[in-house]
């Protein structure tokens, strides 16, 4: 049997080997044991991520407000005095609002699939079980930034795909099937066929069943995500 000390430890682990086993084992009941080692590596993996490539987010920044033709030059200028200074160390302002910025998305994320789970599709799951299960599931963003970030420093540049956005030319926002294209992203996929087996293991749904659930909520981010990303100034 494992020792309480390292479940945390395989938990994450069986994220990605063994996802029923992680997700039985939070059905079973969770207390804050269960959410402190997957909080504590996103958050450090948010940290070094932010502070890697800001360099390159700065760079990024001040073209795209070049690139505002609705501002004067006064208010460009004004602009980019606002994001100057060290620009190979992030503030700590920074720091800590993308520090908290998984938290509250995952929060939100747990609550966006409760109540898909238990309204629509007649379940009776816990918040703190679907929070939980979020945290881990969120695991996949974690290895998506070990692959992205040394591609962004590569490349000097935020916009990196692990999607079909790479077939495209060039990267091009004002592309609908461009921002289509990259919805379609590996991890973004891998996340979703995670929480189809959570919803199997948590609602005993059937795959189908968990697949429809799943998938509508994953259509809906996509669909939001394309319109968000067509009103970006980098469009």
């Amino acid at each position: 049997m494992v020792k309480d000390s390292f479940l945390p430890l395989v938990r994450v682990w069986n994220v990605f080997f063994n996802p029923e086993k992680t997700f039985e084992t939070l059905k079973n009941g969770i207390t804050w044991k269960d959410v402190w080692f997957p909080v504590v590596i996103l958050l450090i993996a948010t940290l070094v991520t932010i502070q890697l490539t800001y360099p390159v987010q700065i760079k990024e920044s001040r073209q795209m407000i070049m690139r505002m033709d609705n501002l004067t030059d006064q208010q460009k200028e004004a602009m980019l005095d606002r994001i100057s200074g060290d620009k190979d160390t992030a503030p700590a302002q920074s720091l800590i609002i993308g520090g908290v910025t998984p938290l509250v998305t995952a929060f939100f994320i747990a609550a966006v699939y409760l109540f898909v789970g238990n309204f629509f599709g007649g379940g009776n799951a816990k918040y703190w079980m679907l929070f939980a299960v979020t945290l881990h599931i969120n695991m996949v963003d974690v290895l998506s930034s070990i692959v992205k970030v040394p591609l962004m420093l590569a490349q000097k540049t935020m916009m990196v795909h692990t999607s079909l956005a790479i077939l495209f030319d060039k990267a091009d926002l004002s592309n609908v099937w461009f921002r289509i294209a990259m919805q379609a992203d590996l991890f973004r996929v891998w996340k979703l066929i995670l929480w189809m087996i959570a919803f199997r293991v948590i609602y005993k749904y059937s795959a189908q069943k968990s697949l429809v659930l799943t998938g509508i909520i994953w259509v809906f981010a996509s669909v939001l995500m394309v319109i968000l990303q067509g009103l970006s100034p980098m469009a």
